[in-house]
């Protein structure tokens, strides 16, 4: 399949990445940004409104000449990346603007983050690794945690309500950590709520959730900023985001061969 070189842009466009966005735990303030930003981009492209490959350097040019202060326009530039690899244009993205006092989050690979769960296992801390294969392999956002109940775990599903009313996403639990969960929750007498809370039963408060996280990462051999509910979030959709390039190809070279095979019976010159 040829790749076109423009990608029409339309408020409905936008408003779909935004609820990507929101999906995957954006707060309702940054998607407010989010929006107010891109309908600047798009007032500010051309009549047809279609972006190019050149279009990211000329924007950034022209906010440069409105004055904006350097944060502004990487904030902007920022934005402009992100809707890029929602759309899959990243070969658009804008890799060379600077980015004043911002510090880059460490990666964490999934070789780390099997040895957190090893490290976990061998030294019987149960909860620490119950916890990590939550937020790192099932996908769960920190401040999702508190709708894992005991009941969501039975039912092997999480409804997850999302910052804005009516939106919710359906999280499907892990055959292997659902069992381990129950498992978990059977022996520590959790009859219902929250599976991660307090004697009292309520839910555990975001500097727990971190200690418990860390607990391990001496001894698993990873570097203790890697370590944390957010690293994890981040190398579970990196690892999505990889699957989905991968089936993207794949579904690029099954229609190619459809075609050929078309082609093969009923080409002009066949």
């Amino acid at each position: 399949m040829s790749v076109r070189k423009e990608e029409k842009i339309s408020p409905e466009r936008i408003e779909a990445f935004l609820a990507d966005q929101e999906e995957k735990g954006r707060k309702a303030s940054s998607l407010q940004n989010y929006r107010r930003i891109l309908l600047e981009l798009y007032r500010y492209l051309p009549e047809d409104k279609c972006i190019r490959e050149q279009t990211g350097s000329e924007w950034k040019v022209c906010l440069e000449k409105q004055g904006l202060q350097p944060a502004t326009v990487n904030t902007r530039i920022s934005i402009w990346n992100s809707f890029l690899r929602y759309l899959g244009r990243r070969e658009w993205q804008m890799e060379d603007f600077e980015r004043e006092k911002v510090k880059v989050q460490p990666r964490l690979s999934r070789t780390e983050y099997l040895r957190l769960l090893s490290a976990a296992k061998q030294l019987e801390k149960e909860k620490t690794y119950l916890l990590i294969k939550t937020l790192g392999g099932a996908g769960m956002r920190i401040q999702e945690l508190p709708q894992l109940t005991v009941e969501a775990v039975t039912k092997g599903k999480v409804e997850l309500e999302a910052s804005a009313p009516g939106r919710r996403r359906i999280l499907r639990l892990p055959a292997g950590l659902r069992e381990e969960l129950l498992d978990y929750t059977r022996r520590e007498g959790i009859k219902c709520g929250p599976v991660f809370g307090t004697a009292e039963g309520v839910p555990m408060a975001r500097s727990n959730v971190n200690y418990f996280v860390g607990l391990v990462s001496r001894d698993a051999r990873v570097d203790e900023e890697k370590v944390t509910p957010s690293c994890l979030w981040k190398m579970y959709r990196e690892t999505c985001e990889e699957i989905q390039a991968n089936v993207a190809v794949l579904i690029e070279q099954t229609y190619q061969n459809i075609l050929e095979e078309e082609q093969r019976i009923t080409g002009w010159r066949v």
